[in-house]
């Protein structure tokens, strides 16, 4: 049978044929030839094993290597531990294959170009076998809607994307603050990136991988015959074929939820095989979160018409590893105004009379009721250590506005504890049982408060629940509206709750503010979790990090003194502040002495906006400025007037981030930690300290490790050194901004007087009392003071 006669597709033929009589314009026909014959001109270099891989680390470190080689070994390093730990600098590279010389490269020639032939034949045949069978491509990439701005993000800087632009191959694209997008791949897969979310897209046969390099997306991945659609983080890859699933990559690592469908998810030599409503972490320290606040942030109902199907469809089963309700808050009366829990453990009755006295610095009204009629609590514990074996699993304090004593409770499962009582010595006057439960306090009339539930349809009782749905360890939690105090409570400020409990073999100390109206100080102005792209410049030998996202950039000119007219003042705030993006990391990266070497990055939208207003701040303040082009980078000099090497900052501008340092060697130094990927999001000890919670990301992250940086100037003082410069213990305080409250975390004890800060807004303030730079310095006022 000949050609002529076979039974072709009608929509094929007319496609045929629309492509035969289709007239190409000589100029497109010329410069077609021209690239492919610059492209034959080219040295052809196979690469071969991961030792031709690693031979390109260097050129590509140095930007020197073709677009071409970049992005297979950017795939490559993100598939291949071994390549990536030399790119890390953690392992000597292999030994390079050697080039094929001479005749032997003749020979090799000439196989190439037959292979290539063959390789060139086969590659029409299977174009058409693909194209008669299943259809063609859907289409191009492009960017399908826009909710705010989209920036591409290259070597040449940042740039303003709008809908219907193709998406370039092998380019990052970012999301603003407040921003989403939803992007069209060729192969008619779809992705919606959250606020602050990265990632560029790279092409190998049919297989299409989505580089997340930080934030948060949900895939639509499209149904292949071919091939796969891969999405790739730092830490693990995510291979699929016709599912919706989310991922977000952060700080703490990556996570990955599936809606529909079957997801591999691929770690190191690990392989995860996810189905609908499975959930997987790369680390530790992000623990699991549910499907629905995973996609809460998207904005298109389809996707989260089939969540809400799926969380219908599945059921939800938790194992208790903690107190995940309790029996005696349920018994409260509406009135209860303050709320503590302890598991009846010696070993934590004792720490419980440590962590009360903490709390009591968190804010005046504990203190003053803690010192008042709660001076009890402290010296009841200690006799309570010895009363284990009467009581219950729980013992709750409470206090109501109307006898706010303290009321000790607790379920009794052994006679004979009223008689332990009087034997004790306890400072109790007054103790009664109901049913099961007993009740003592120091003070008779707090007894007569009602045990009738009421607390139960309560707003303050919601709050207390949700501590204990995650797993309670010992609680502290106060309506602070109604705490009877020396002084009113913050403006806005109506909940803490305050919590201890060990996690991971560390004990971790965990508080939330909630706020019932508008907020002040920090509070106000901290945006929501979110990457940090800016601690990609700090290295991991960093002493000090304080890093934070806000949802108005402006608002960080409030922090520092004004010393200039208001009118003048307010037009370079309005200038600098415009052109911010919100984000901003401070570190001392580096030796403190004799000039601290501090980096500054910021998130800058418009590099030339900013650049003006420090021009006008310099000309107001009599400053210096100048710059210097050093191959395709720019960098600015900002200095005092005479010179002082302390008043001296050197910056730039690159990826959409601004860089300052106080020598052009720090900034080079913070460009070269993100090119080769070594931030301090990497180190092992940053990443070590990060409290386990479900947030992939933080509003805010405070990072001390100064202790060997202290420790030999503390050994030159000798006596005269402040104690804390020789044990300093590096610690981590996140901070997560949400709809209703201000959550802190950490590893160590450190939420007195952070959350004094968060209340009287002093970011400054947060930083000076994480180190107490004041003693370090011998001054009186710390170099922090904004006022």
């Amino acid at each position: 049978m000949t050609p002529d006669h076979l039974d072709m597709d009608p929509a094929l033929e007319r496609a045929i044929s629309e492509i035969r009589d289709e007239a190409i314009p000589n100029e497109v026909v010329e410069s077609a030839a021209a690239r492919v014959w610059a492209r034959l001109n080219e040295p052809v270099e196979h690469i071969r094993n991961c030792a031709d891989f690693q031979a390109l680390i260097p050129d590509f470190r140095a930007k020197r290597l073709p677009e071409a080689r970049a992005l297979l070994l950017q795939d490559h390093l993100h598939e291949c531990v071994a390549c990536r730990r030399v790119f890390e600098g953690k392992v000597i590279p292999l030994p390079v294959t050697p080039r094929v010389t001479g005749h032997a490269a003749t020979a090799a020639s000439r196989t190439r170009w037959a292979i290539a032939a063959g390789v060139v034949a086969a590659g029409g045949l299977v174009a058409w076998f693909t194209i008669v069978q299943f259809g063609g491509p859907s289409g191009r990439a492009v960017v399908q809607s826009i909710n705010g701005t989209l920036y591409e993000v290259s070597d040449a800087g940042i740039r303003v994307m709008k809908a219907g632009e193709p998406l370039p191959q092998g380019v990052e694209i970012r999301t603003a603050r407040d921003s989403s997008a939803m992007v069209a791949l060729a192969d008619g897969s779809h992705l919606e990136m959250r606020e602050r979310s990265e990632f560029s897209t790279s092409q190998g046969g049919t297989d299409v991988t989505v580089h997340l390099d930080r934030g948060s997306i949900i895939v639509q991945a499209a149904k292949r015959h071919s091939g796969h659609l891969y999405v790739a983080t730092a830490d693990c890859r995510v291979a699929v074929t016709g599912t919706l699933f989310g991922v977000s990559a952060g700080v703490k690592g990556s996570r990955v939820s599936v809606v529909e469908g079957e997801v591999h998810v691929t770690q190191g030599n690990r392989e995860s095989v996810l189905h609908p409503g499975d959930q997987v972490s790369t680390t530790p320290v992000l623990e699991p979160s549910s499907l629905q606040d995973d996609f809460s942030w998207s904005h298109n109902q389809g996707w989260l018409h089939q969540l809400a199907v799926l969380r219908d469809n599945l059921r939800q089963v938790r194992m208790p590893q903690a107190r995940y309700s309790s029996k005696l808050v349920g018994l409260l009366p509406a009135s209860t105004v303050f709320y503590a829990s302890i598991p009846n453990l010696a070993e934590y009755l004792g720490e419980a009379q440590q962590v009360f006295r903490r709390r009591a610095e968190e804010n005046s009204e504990l203190r003053a009721w803690l010192s008042g009629p709660g001076a009890a609590v402290e010296p009841v514990l200690q006799k309570l250590r010895s009363a284990n074996e009467y009581l219950g699993d729980e013992i709750a304090i409470f206090g109501t506005a109307d006898h706010f004593g303290p009321v000790f409770m607790a379920e009794v499962k052994r006679d004979g504890f009223p008689e332990f009582l009087k034997k004790a010595g306890l400072p109790v006057v007054a103790s009664e049982m109901r049913g099961d439960v007993v009740l003592f306090s120091p003070n008779h009339d707090a007894l007569s408060v009602p045990l009738d539930g009421g607390f139960q349809h309560t707003p303050f009782y919601t709050r207390i629940m949700e501590a204990y749905s995650q797993g309670a360890g010992m609680l502290l939690c106060a309506d602070l509206a109604h705490v009877p105090g020396p002084q009113p409570a913050p403006r806005g400020v109506q909940y803490l709750v305050a919590e201890q409990k060990e996690i991971g073999q560390h004990m971790e100390t965990r508080a939330a503010l909630a706020f019932d109206s508008a907020r002040t100080g920090i509070a106000s102005w901290l945006g929501e979790p979110s990457p940090m792209g800016a601690l990609d410049y700090i290295s991991p030998e960093a002493g000090f990090v304080m890093a934070f996202t806000m949802n108005n950039p402006g608002a960080i000119f409030d922090e520092l003194p004004q010393t200039l007219p208001a009118q003048q003042s307010m037009d370079i705030r309005h200038e600098a502040a415009a052109s911010l993006g919100g984000e901003f990391a401070f570190a001392v990266d580096g030796p403190v002495f004799p000039v601290p070497s501090w980096k500054i990055v910021a998130e800058v939208y418009d590099s030339a906006r900013f650049e003006a207003a420090v021009e006008k701040a310099a000309a107001a303040f009599q400053f210096r400025t100048s710059h210097e082009t050093v191959g395709s980078r720019t960098f600015y000099t900002l200095a005092g007037n005479p010179p002082n090497p302390l008043t001296e900052a050197h910056y730039t501008f690159a990826s959409g981030y601004l860089i300052a340092a106080p020598t052009r060697a720090l900034v080079t130094q913070a460009l070269d930690v993100q090119t080769n990927g070594a931030g301090i999001v990497r180190s092992p000890a940053f990443l070590g300290l990060m409290p386990h919670d479900p947030y992939t990301n933080a509003s805010a992250l405070v990072y001390q490790n100064l202790g060997n940086t202290l420790a030999p100037l503390a050994g030159l003082l000798g006596p005269k050194a402040p104690t804390e410069m020789s044990n300093m213990k590096p610690f981590l305080i996140a901070a997560y901004r949400e709809p209703d409250r201000i959550a802190l975390a950490s590893t160590g004890d450190l939420l007195g007087s952070s959350f004094t800060n968060f209340l009287s807004g002093s970011v400054f303030g947060l930083a000076n009392n994480a180190v107490p730079w004041a003693q370090f310095l011998g001054t009186t006022h710390s170099p922090f003071s904004s006022r």
